[in-house]
């Protein structure tokens, strides 16, 4: 019997998988802000508090920021894993 032993960037699909949806909720998200943004009217402190006062907007940041750090972290990682 011959085992596989596996070092290095041994995460392949999962890993490839993870980036296109963090990229795609990111991409999302830019999108929904921008039009927030654009259809905001005069931009001020009121109008940027009403934007982020509803439970979606907070989500929807808290979940873009997350799929930020994991891009980040598997990029800089197999970066790191590949080259140095």
């Amino acid at each position: 019997m011959v085992t596989r032993v596996v070092v290095g960037a041994h995460y392949g699909l999962k890993d490839w998988l993870g980036q296109r949806i963090t990229a795609v909720v990111m991409a999302v998200y830019t999108l929904i802000f921008a039009v927030g943004v654009l259809f905001m009217g005069e931009l001020n402190y009121d109008n940027w508090r009403g934007l982020f006062a509803g439970g979606f907007m907070r989500f929807a940041t808290f979940l873009f920021f997350a799929s930020l750090m994991y891009h980040a972290w598997v990029g800089v990682r197999d970066i790191y894993m590949d080259y140095i």
